[in-house]
């Protein structure tokens, strides 16, 4: 805990940036997510019915999934609300009845299908003022016809002016298979949105909101270079999930060194050291640094505890030029000597 916080102080962070959960605290409204919640609040306000939101993994259902939550709590008058947060890919479709009654927190009369619908359905009567939803994540294990067509039993329940219940269901991109093999319910969606990777220009946009959010304002913040910030887009292809990953990742490099200056060399090695085996992934990030870069770098002064700038040499100049992954574990090889040096004896 004391290491955790003394290197949340070297940045003047009060706490973690980027960490794994999906945060509400930590949601930042791309252009994507607006438009997203946008067409959801709309679809769920009017009762429209089945709502799907697909995206790959990694782009940011679950924390789209956790501002609809949000919002519907901060008005529990207007909205009644259930969530199955992973169904389970083996559940019978009465498995799947009887989880979506438990979240609705009903006691049916009886342990029938017949009982449960029937019970199910009284209580969206008996709520029919407030707008009742019915929140699915990970809804790509739903991948059998049955649990699909009791989804559709379910939310043919209305009356003459509105449907009794919505869905919204946040679900894996492969699960469109599924969803095309069963015309009779897909034919009921009335929104589909597919989120799309952060595009390069929102990149900064997001790793800047994470670290204003936690506290990152002064000095001492962490500073992505402007060519570590195009090798994190190109290395992740706008993938949050995985934009978060890495920079978690390469701070904790940076604080080994002490640097709050984020640069390519530091991102590099996190690439290297700290992710699967990914050629293709690499070789999108080293792209990146194939354009003219400014001749300098970061390397510790010989006996002192500060870091100074210095020229790279050029081709031909007296020696021969490094990689960058030399570079990088030159960085953190300085660095540790550089700390034992500072050892009392």
């Amino acid at each position: 805990m004391e290491n955790r916080q003394s290197f949340l102080n070297s940045f003047g962070l009060s706490e973690q940036p980027f960490a794994p959960t999906a945060d509400p605290t930590y949601f930042y409204s791309t252009r994507e997510h607006r438009s997203c919640l946008y067409r959801l609040w709309n679809s769920i306000d009017e009762r429209h019915g089945i709502a799907v939101v697909l995206g790959h993994y990694g782009t940011g259902k679950t924390t789209l999934l956790r501002k609809l939550m949000t919002g519907m709590a901060g008005n529990a008058t207007k909205y009644n609300t259930a969530v199955i947060g992973s169904p389970i890919p083996s559940w019978t479709s009465f498995s799947l009845l009887e989880a979506i009654i438990r979240q609705f927190g009903l006691r049916p009369s009886g342990r029938s299908f017949g009982a449960y619908m029937d019970s199910l359905n009284r209580y969206l009567l008996d709520n029919h003022n407030r707008v009742s939803t019915l929140i699915v994540d990970d809804a790509q294990n739903l991948n059998k016809r049955g649990q699909l067509e009791l989804l559709r039993l379910v939310q043919n329940l209305e009356t003459p002016q509105h449907k009794l219940i919505n869905l919204v269901l946040f679900a894996q991109m492969e699960w469109m298979h599924v969803l095309k093999a069963a015309p009779n319910f897909a034919q009921r969606v009335n929104l589909t949105y597919t989120l799309s990777p952060l595009p390069p220009d929102e990149v900064r946009q997001f790793i800047d909101f994470r670290i204003a959010q936690a506290g990152g304002t002064g000095g001492r913040a962490p500073k992505f270079t402007d060519l570590a910030m195009r090798m994190i887009h190109a290395y992740s292809e706008g993938n949050p999930r995985v934009i978060v990953t890495l920079c978690r990742n390469a701070l904790l490099f940076a604080g080994q060194i002490k640097m709050n200056r984020v640069s390519e060399d530091v991102i590099l090695h996190t690439i290297e050291k700290t992710t699967l085996p990914d050629d293709l992934g690499r070789a999108r990030a080293k792209a990146v640094l194939n354009v003219p870069l400014p001749g300098s770098r970061l390397e510790f002064q010989r006996g002192a505890r500060n870091i100074r700038t210095v020229k790279f040499p050029r081709e031909g100049a007296g020696r021969p030029a490094r990689t960058r992954d030399e570079r990088a574990n030159e960085l953190l090889l300085r660095a540790a000597q550089a700390n034992k040096a500072r050892r009392p004896a």
